[in-house]
């Protein structure tokens, strides 16, 4: 668990902010009516007039919320998963694999794009381009966005080549779908968005949030999930021999150590109470830390940074990857997806005898979000 120290359960800063690292707590925070998503934006899209843009789906609250997650819920379930996304992703997976065995060494963050870009855009409906290389262009304008940064020459020449960046993906991936989903739609997030009466810019921006949220995330759990079990050939040799329930126990456990949003951010909209009794006021600002909440071992148990696929948790409601999804109503609607695919294209690629690493993987620490952010990483048949 990359730079990860013990807190106490909870720290308020000196600038007021209450950061919350213990399971419980974090739960409470997460799970409360009385909070709302903050950071990530949040302030800057729910500033805007809503005659201009209603919110996207992350920001929504209340009962447009929850209107929007079960117009959707049917996207993500894990029967229609396995009825529309399985074929694609074991035809991805062989590609992906097939390739590797071809060439003899790639780049693991660049197959695992490559596999998460594929499922999500289905998931979305961006299955239709006006020219190749929609991976490339996610990569490209999610890289560093420039949000929370003092004005200067160097954020406006930021600013301005990420829009343009933006505009390519736009041009060339979102618009030809939105076009062909008005005349014939399918069953995808872009024909539900476009049925609600969204506007162009405003599918634009749920594409974008999707992208983040089911693409790079995804992207990066694959890599550091491929680099664990590398490291370990017996647990490797288990992953590959073992059914459906014990590989995703095994890669839950790695994404309960290995986070990849490890923090998640909320602001109080009234008063209420902590678990531990505390009462916040209204625009009380949360920093809820997800790594440590993940290693509190009042929830997940003894050594809890150690990587135990076996692990017994305390209170069985706590599901294997803790809150490596997040909790509460805007836990990740994707998570058996992303383990479906994971699961999948890992247990094929880790079959291949002789795969490891080559060097040592290109790493960046994302301080916004506490996560990992994979470059380059290189592996190697022989």
């Amino acid at each position: 668990m990359a730079d990860w120290a013990p807190h106490d359960p909870l720290i308020r800063d000196r600038s007021g902010v209450i950061h919350v690292n213990s399971h419980e707590l974090a739960r409470g925070v997460l799970r409360s009516a009385a909070v709302e998503q903050s950071g990530f934006g949040a302030d800057i899209m729910r500033g805007m007039k809503r005659s201009l843009m209603r919110l996207p789906m992350l920001f929504l609250e209340g009962d447009l919320h929850q209107e929007q997650r079960r117009a959707t819920a049917r996207f993500f379930a894990p029967r229609w998963a396995e009825e529309n996304y399985r074929s694609l992703i074991d035809r991805e997976t062989s590609r992906l694999v097939e390739d590797l065995q071809k060439r003899g060494n790639g780049r693991l963050d660049v197959m695992a794009m490559d596999m998460s870009v594929t499922v999500a855009a289905e998931i979305v409906g961006l299955t239709q381009h006006y020219l190749p290389g929609m991976p490339g262009r996610i990569s490209r304008f999610l890289t560093n966005p420039p949000v929370g940064l003092p004005m200067s020459p160097k954020l406006v020449w930021r600013i301005i080549t990420s829009q343009a960046k933006l505009g390519l993906f736009y041009l060339f991936d979102v618009l030809p779908n939105i076009r062909s989903r008005r005349k014939k739609p399918r069953e995808d997030v872009i024909s539900h968005l476009i049925s609600q009466g969204y506007k162009d810019s405003e599918i634009l921006t749920e594409c974008v949030l999707f992208g983040a949220a089911g693409m790079v995330t995804t992207r990066e759990f694959i890599t550091i999930a491929a680099l664990h079990l590398i490291e370990r050939p017996s647990l490797r040799e288990r992953f590959v021999a073992a059914g459906d329930d014990e590989q995703r126990a095994i890669l839950e456990e790695i994404l309960r150590l290995e986070p990849v949003i490890g923090k998640l951010y909320r602001r109080a909209t009234s008063a209420f109470e902590l678990p531990d009794g505390e009462l916040v006021e209204a625009g009380q600002e949360f920093v809820v830390d997800v790594r440590s909440a993940n290693a509190d071992i009042e929830a997940v148990g003894e050594c809890p940074f150690h990587l135990d696929p076996d692990r017994k948790m305390p209170d069985p409601k706590t599901g294997g990857a803790a809150m490596g999804f997040g909790d509460g109503r805007h836990r990740c609607p994707g998570a058996f997806i992303a383990m479906q695919e994971s699961a999948v294209f890992l247990s094929r690629l880790l079959a291949i005898p002789g795969l490891r690493v080559v060097g040592t993987p290109d790493m960046a620490w994302n301080n916004l979000v506490g996560g990992y952010e994979f470059h380059e990483c290189t592996i190697s048949i022989g």
